[in-house]
């Protein structure tokens, strides 16, 4: 049999050459619609560092000047007790688990604050997320450490008047980075106030922005809230107890102007987080959603377009498949030849479209991913689906129109013959 399929092969070479030019072109168009689809989900389906079930995000606002009840005296030191004293009040409700106040600190927050940061000689490079943050935070989104911190320790870290920095704050700002772990306990600068270096008190699980993102934005320093800096933009992170979600707004909001207010403070809103986060993804999701359809008609038209030149070519060989058979060559045997043919022509195209691959990569144009566009597990990977998808679609293309020609009355061949 091996002997038949390579005579085979080399007899017709001129049209295996072009088919093989076929398959390769096919295959560069798919590893990056595999790979695409790989980077996708693999960002998708990785840790997201804090959970969001049974949370909301409680908003506030500031009575008018010409409200009868305006206090102009609830400014800088007052006007933070008075956002604690809401805190408080929404924590003793026998429905809330633990509730917070931060700054641009949320999950699936569009607005954010930077911070720079020194870490012995390394100057931080691209953003850094700071998080500002009263010390509940971590048990409102339940927040790990990398040595096992639960988020009621973290609570006590930042009690402590110490930071929180994601184990990956050393990503892309060294060559060789090295996780935070290993500063624990140490100093750092933060913002370029080598007066005034904070501890780090716990290196934690990378919080992501969302979803979707990845790279340089996932990256975080957790402090607490100066009095100095906060104003009106405070925002309540609640965890409501797990059975206690049913109402839990509408009990919010009837009791907001009785029970929850505080100086020139009102509550304004009360959203989920599942809410909030399908609000953040939409268009994300969309776009998404929509490269995806294309990758699915690009799928169908390569697929038919492979069915359809093999389906041709197998056909064109009708005569030689009942010749075949009448000669004692099983229906399994000439299968087996059929299909190994056009194996052995995707093998012969698999290294030049790996080649091609490679320099897709190299120029950066395929999918950026955990900081690479080149990485050679995931080229050898996608590379393998894609040779899987290829061979499936051969074999289909060749089955069909093989089985059809399998029913040719042996004496009509080889009278044509």
């Amino acid at each position: 049999m091996d002997q038949k399929l390579i005579k085979q092969v080399k007899n017709e070479w001129r049209s295996n050459i072009w088919l093989v030019v076929e398959l390769a072109v096919i295959s560069v168009v798919l590893w990056y619609i595999v790979d695409y689809l790989f980077v996708t989900g693999s960002v998708y389906n990785q840790p997201r560092g804090f959970d969001i079930s049974h949370c909301y995000r409680i908003s506030t606002g500031e009575l008018l000047e010409n409200h009868p009840d305006y206090d102009p005296d609830r400014k800088g030191e007052k006007l933070y007790q008075d956002y604690e004293e809401l805190r408080r009040r929404i924590e003793m409700r026998p429905e809330v688990e633990s509730a917070a106040l931060s700054m641009n600190s949320t999950p699936y927050n569009g607005s954010n604050s930077g911070v720079r940061y020194l870490v012995d000689s390394i100057l931080s490079e691209g953003y850094v997320i700071h998080r500002r943050v009263s010390p509940d935070f971590p048990k409102v989104f339940r927040w790990r450490g990398m040595k096992g911190e639960t988020p009621e320790e973290l609570s006590e870290i930042l009690k402590r008047g110490e930071v929180l920095v994601s184990d990956n704050l050393l990503h892309f700002s060294t060559d060789n980075p090295r996780p935070m772990t290993e500063y624990v306990g140490r100093r750092i600068v933060l913002d370029m106030d080598t007066a005034n270096p904070v501890r780090v008190g716990a290196s934690i699980v990378p919080v992501r922005y969302n979803d979707y993102m990845q790279g340089q934005i996932n990256r975080t320093v957790v402090t607490g809230i100066p009095r100095s800096y906060f104003n009106v933009g405070g925002e309540f992170s609640v965890r409501v107890k797990g059975n206690m979600d049913e109402g839990f707004i509408e009990s919010i909001m009837a009791d907001a102007d009785s029970q929850l207010r505080s100086g020139n403070l009102f509550i304004t809103d009360v959203e989920s987080f599942d809410d909030i986060r399908e609000a953040h993804q939409y268009g994300t999701k969309t776009q998404i959603r929509n490269m995806i359809f294309i990758i699915g008609f690009l799928l169908v038209n390569i697929f038919l377009g492979l069915l359809g030149t093999f389906w041709f070519r197998t056909r064109q060989r009708s005569r030689d498949i009942a010749i075949r058979l009448v000669s004692g060559a099983t229906k399994g045997d000439i299968f087996r030849l059929l299909i190994s043919e056009g194996l052995v022509l995707l093998t012969i195209a698999t290294p030049v479209a790996l080649l091609a691959d490679l320099n897709i990569a190299h120029a950066e144009l395929n999918q950026y991913y955990e900081g690479e566009y080149l990485e050679w597990g995931r080229l050898l990977i996608c590379g393998g689906v894609t040779y899987l998808l290829i061979a499936l679609m051969i074999a289909l293309g060749i089955s069909i129109p093989a089985w059809r020609a399998m029913k040719i009355d042996p004496a009509v061949a080889l009278r044509d013959e």
